[in-house]
């Protein structure tokens, strides 16, 4: 049984790796978000968790993801949520939205994989997938805080691998590139420099649906338990 933690899990590309995955047999998710819709609520291999990733003393602790990894011969957290505000120069941000911008897109993934990793059963490996960005590469003007969170979590997860566990625990962090997400839609509607640029991008149609980058991703790094993981290069920045 693959037991999978996901976070972000009401939109975009979070809900299409539930879709996937919940698809799947053999799977138990579960699915942390603010809000849930129906079908996912409804759905006997989901349990959906309720919880503010910008609060961390909503987020499930070692105790509570020890229940859930019950049973599990393959644990898996998928860090998804991330929040691309505030976008702006650096003495222009908005506090408030600082401080959220750490708390989802770095501290509530440092925190939950704290939780994973003490919580993981004896013997049974642990995936953890770091939905990163070619941002975190990447100067873009009036990205300060997305940039630096997502380069953080990279550095965290580096750190994570370097201490090894008997290779029971393994990390990856993904670029999905550039996806058709509401995430896109607040970028078009920011002022800052390059913001043109995304424009034409979604003028052009070169926003990819996440079904397919979900579908990408998880058939690179989260196959069907008979099928060995793809090697894929390193991802570049955008």
């Amino acid at each position: 049984m693959r037991h999978v933690v996901i976070t972000g899990t009401n939109r975009g590309l979070g809900q299409a790796f539930v879709d996937q995955l919940a698809a799947e047999p053999g799977v138990r998710l579960l699915a942390l978000a603010r809000s849930f819709p129906a079908e996912q609520l409804e759905h006997p291999q989901i349990t959906t968790r309720t919880c503010d990733l910008a609060d961390p003393a909503s987020l499930p602790d070692a105790a509570e993801l020890a229940k859930f990894f019950v049973g599990a011969t393959e644990a898996v957290l998928l860090h998804n949520a991330a929040v691309i505000e505030p976008i702006g120069e650096v003495g222009a941000l908005d506090p408030d939205a600082l401080i959220r911008s750490v708390a989802v897109n770095l501290t509530a993934p440092m925190l939950l994989t704290n939780a994973a990793v003490a919580a993981r059963p004896h013997g049974v490996p642990l995936r953890i997938l770091f939905v990163s960005s070619g941002a975190a590469h990447h100067v873009i003007s009036g990205w300060s805080a997305y940039s630096a969170t997502k380069r953080g979590g990279e550095e965290f997860f580096a750190h994570v691998t370097a201490e090894g566990r008997d290779d029971l625990v393994s990390v990856v962090s993904v670029d999905p590139g550039v996806i058709d997400t509401g995430m896109q839609a607040e970028i078009r509607s920011a002022e800052f420099a390059e913001r043109q640029r995304f424009i034409d991008r979604h003028q052009r149609g070169e926003l990819r649906p996440a079904a397919v980058v979900a579908a990408e991703i998880l058939a690179a790094h989260l196959p069907p338990a008979s099928l060995p993981p793809a090697s894929l290069p390193p991802a570049s920045p955008r």
